[in-house]
């Protein structure tokens, strides 16, 4: 089989869950694979290319300048499939041109903003979500939860939707070398013995940054003075809008806000950490859940959309749109060591059931059926 993976979230700078999803994944795949070939499609060069090593894939750039009118995804890509003699078109983002001239399988991460957009933008990407999700031959999701969604949105025969859990990012493991983690420490702004929680933040209202740092006002003293914040993968004018927050509320000095960190410094800061906070108000999977299994470190996550699907009993569940709940669960979670070490051993027996030999093999599966 010839499998083309629309790939634009792999070849770019400052990949976010979903590039380096993919990458997992399809390494997992040209493994268990040898004789499919994969082919690359990508709009943008990167400085390196994660398979590199692989006999079996082969990058292809498609050259649009511009692409004002996304030609790229709507023309460019299907007709690079067909010519390359695709069996399979993979979109992997949520979206899909409108003709595919190979059979396709789309995978729909989640429909966290479907309905939210009043703009002409918004209102553009509900019906290119939409018509992906009723034009694919199947369609891969990963979690059930939002699998309902889809079947409750846009009607979706529920056997043509498979739910296809990640695995944690393969780069992701435990660091116990304090030397590695104080260095870490020390290149995002911390002291090399200070305690800390570390999340990830966004300019985005889904990823409630904003909401995590007002929790963070209504810890306890004592709580405040033991513990740092320190929130990465902010952009610029989140670093701005975020700084000017805690400086309203007197946190400048208690919660660190930093850039995009390096994903080769990622396990090393949540290794470090006492707990991760991942109070989003609402994901397709959480795969930041998984990775602070891997670390050992406790987790707070949101009680609502697939976070309780993917954390089952392994996290404390707070409601993401109260202050007051998140600061609560930091409150017990950061004075009760032996609830942090609890979770961390129902963590390490939790992420056993994720692993990415088992979601390639049943994307495997997904593009198997639909040539079939």
């Amino acid at each position: 089989m010839r499998i083309a993976l629309d790939a634009r979230n792999i070849y770019r700078s400052n990949r976010r869950g979903t590039g380096k999803n993919l990458i997992d994944l399809y390494r997992e795949l040209a493994n268990l694979r040898p004789d499919w070939e994969f082919l690359m499609f990508y709009q943008t060069d990167s400085p390196d290319d994660p398979f590199e090593q692989f006999d079996n894939v082969r990058k292809i750039k498609i050259d649009i300048p511009g692409d004002r009118f996304n030609f790229w995804q709507q023309i460019g890509l299907p007709i690079a499939a067909k010519f390359a003699g695709a069996d399979v078109l993979h979109c992997p983002a949520n979206t899909a041109p409108f003709v595919s001239l190979v059979p396709m399988v789309v995978t729909i991460h989640d429909l966290n903003w479907f309905g939210r957009f009043a703009s002409e933008q918004g209102k553009k990407w509900r019906r290119n979500i939409r018509h992906a999700a009723n034009r694919a031959d199947k369609i891969i999701t990963p979690s059930e939860y939002t699998k309902a969604q889809i079947i409750k949105r846009f009607g979706v025969s529920t056997d043509n939707i498979i739910v296809n859990y990640w695995a944690p990012d393969r780069n992701c493991e435990y660091i116990a070398d304090k030397n590695v983690i104080e260095k870490v420490k020390v290149k995002y702004g911390l002291p090399p013995d200070q305690k800390y929680v570390f999340g990830f933040g966004a300019s985005s209202i889904r990823k409630n940054t904003a909401g995590v740092i007002d929790a963070w006002a209504k810890l306890s003293a004592d709580v405040r003075i033991e513990y740092k914040l320190l929130l990465v993968g902010i952009d610029e004018r989140g670093l701005s809008d975020f700084g000017s927050r805690l400086k309203r509320l007197g946190l400048e000095r208690e919660c660190i806000l930093h850039s995009f960190a390096s994903e080769a410094d990622l396990p090393a800061l949540m290794s470090g950490a006492d707990v991760l906070c991942y109070a989003s108000l609402s994901e397709g999977f959480g795969l930041p859940i998984l990775d602070a299994f891997v670390c050992r470190t406790a987790v707070l996550t949101s009680n609502v959309t697939s976070m309780p699907e993917i954390s089952a009993d392994a996290a404390i569940l707070v409601d993401p749109e109260s202050s007051a709940s998140i600061a609560d669960g930091l409150s017990r979670l950061l004075t009760d060591k032996k609830l942090r070490e609890e979770l961390v051993r129902k963590g390490l027996e939790r992420v056993k059931q994720f692993t990415w030999q088992a979601c390639a093999e049943r994307a495997a599966s997904v593009f198997e059926s639909v040539i079939n």
